[in-house]
């Protein structure tokens, strides 16, 4: 029994890469002993910049999940590991890079995103590819025109930092779209994949990807109004405040977003969260497969979605018995989504006579109800019990 005690002691303390939550989550008790086994190799050697880098994930994962920030970030546990990493390795690659996450609020520079030129200028050969692709992601943000965007994509694109199966559903994505598209989703975690398909296969550049969180950075909006060719756009956010209280930004990005679309003349795309996160029209959006596309008149959905499975998605990976998760939970998440976007689709094959499509999409989304996972078990199994009941009342 000691022993036992003694080995689930030093497995406890063993330190351990800090991932993205987004890639790989943890309780908060979790990254706390990480944040205690980190301590200890920096203790051990002050000038370990990825010991740094991950002391500072741990404790910045833990006080985000904990409400450990408070009403005083400056106050908190992140806080005093960017200042004890001032004093300990200035001017390093590992504090700028971590800037980048956090930041006092008296540093204006690092508010301002400075860091960020900083880090890429000390960017170390070896830089793991979560960090590389956060680099390129901020940089995209803050200076979208800046060539450094493009050769950061693609270093972490080389670097495999998305599983296949997320670069996969990513692609299938932007081959669906029409030229000239805009594609609108939420956030640089579903735009990533996408801008490094773009930078380094040199795919479907005639898109424009467009984080919706981005339109709220002046430079940002400047450079996309620039390649679109159309005047910039100025908006008082303090309106929006008053008129629609704490929902204001779904109704300040529905707005840029509507001026865009009618601006530019181009067709538009969604990722398939939109519809709960803007204050757009869902009347005017329609389901294409795997992305909503916008448009202020009905049409033929089905069709285009039924062409783009025939035709356009390669989905036969998602199929493969022997898959080999490359393991990210949010794209065990992925494989579900194609589930739900494209169940429908087997009942229209049927109708129109297409039993070989039926049949091959039913396969196809049943291996991903059957590779269904959670870590609740009765969550498992509810949800395997939803997604197969509405598979099979598309045989009916």
């Amino acid at each position: 029994m000691l022993t036992l005690v003694c080995n689930l002691t030093v497995r406890a303390q063993q330190a351990e890469t800090i991932e993205s939550f987004i890639a790989n989550s943890h309780e908060p008790k979790w990254y706390e002993a990480q944040a205690e086994a980190w301590q200890k190799r920096v203790n051990e050697n002050p000038q370990n910049q990825w010991a740094w880098r991950n002391l500072f994930r741990a404790t910045c994962y833990h006080d985000q999940f904990t409400g450990g920030w408070g009403e005083n970030q400056d106050e908190s546990r992140t806080a005093d590991i960017i200042r004890k990493m001032e004093a300990t390795l200035p001017n390093s690659y590992v504090l700028n890079l971590s800037k980048g996450r956090f930041c006092l609020t008296t540093d204006s520079a690092a508010r301002r995103g400075d860091n960020i030129y900083k880090a890429i200028e000390y960017l170390p050969e070896d830089a793991c590819a979560e960090d590389i692709n956060y680099l390129a992601c901020r940089l995209w943000c803050i200076d979208p025109d800046n060539k450094d965007v493009g050769n950061l994509f693609s270093g972490a694109y080389r670097k495999r930092w998305f599983p296949a199966r997320i670069m996969q559903f990513s692609r299938n994505m932007l081959l669906s779209m029409q030229s000239g598209a805009l594609y609108f989703a939420n956030g640089d975690a579903v735009t990533a994949p996408m801008k490094m398909i773009q930078e380094a296969l040199g795919e479907r550049q005639d898109v424009t990807v467009i984080p919706i969180s981005y339109l709220h950075v002046e430079s940002f909006m400047k450079a996309l109004c620039k390649r679109l060719n159309i005047e910039p756009l100025s908006l008082n956010v303090q309106d929006y405040g008053d008129k629609y209280g704490e929902d204001w930004y779904k109704h300040y990005e529905s707005d840029i977003i509507m001026y865009l679309i009618k601006e530019s003349k181009r067709p538009t795309y969604f990722s398939t969260d939109i519809l709960s996160l803007t204050a757009l029209d869902k009347d005017s959006i329609y389901n294409e497969g795997l992305v909503l596309k916008y448009s202020p008149k009905p049409y033929n959905n089905f069709d285009v979605a039924m062409h783009n499975v025939k035709e356009v998605y390669s989905l036969e990976y998602l199929a493969e018995p022997d898959l080999v998760y490359d393991s990210w939970e949010t794209s065990e998440m992925l494989d579900m989504n194609h589930v739900t976007l494209l169940a429908n689709l087997i009942s229209k094959f049927r109708k129109n006579g297409d039993a070989f499509q039926a049949e091959r999409l039913y396969r196809i989304l049943s291996k991903c109800v059957e590779r269904c996972v959670s870590k609740n078990p009765k969550e498992t199994e509810e949800r395997k019990a939803y997604y197969e009941n509405l598979l099979k009342g598309q045989l009916q």
